[in-house]
């Protein structure tokens, strides 16, 4: 129903990574879009939570891989006719990637 896509609450598309980390507990971690933004949960193991990744967008994509020092996440947010890259590296913070459509 059309009306799911203009309720927030109502997720319409969905991404994901998964991983095991150093000790052995499967990461996961599920980036939904309402159609306006771009939501994280993840499990960690134990339960899932509510992530800090909150950024605008209509569509999602991601990807993730593994370096010595830890797992990256990229997360493709698209939102008017735009592409922006997220990147988190290891337990550092999101930050703007150098993806561009251009």
């Amino acid at each position: 129903s059309d009306r799911m896509a203009d309720d927030p609450n109502y997720p319409i598309g969905t991404a994901s990574v998964a991983w095991t980390d150093k000790s052995g507990a499967s990461q996961i971690h599920v980036f939904s879009c309402d159609g306006y933004n771009v939501f994280e949960r993840y499990w960690n193991g134990s339960g899932w939570s509510t992530g800090d990744f909150k950024k605008p967008g209509n569509r999602v994509s991601a990807t993730g891989y593994m370096l010595d020092d830890g797992f990256r996440i990229r997360v493709y947010c698209t939102s008017e006719n735009k592409t922006i890259e997220w990147c988190k590296d290891g337990d550092g913070g999101w930050d703007e990637g150098a993806y561009t459509t251009e």
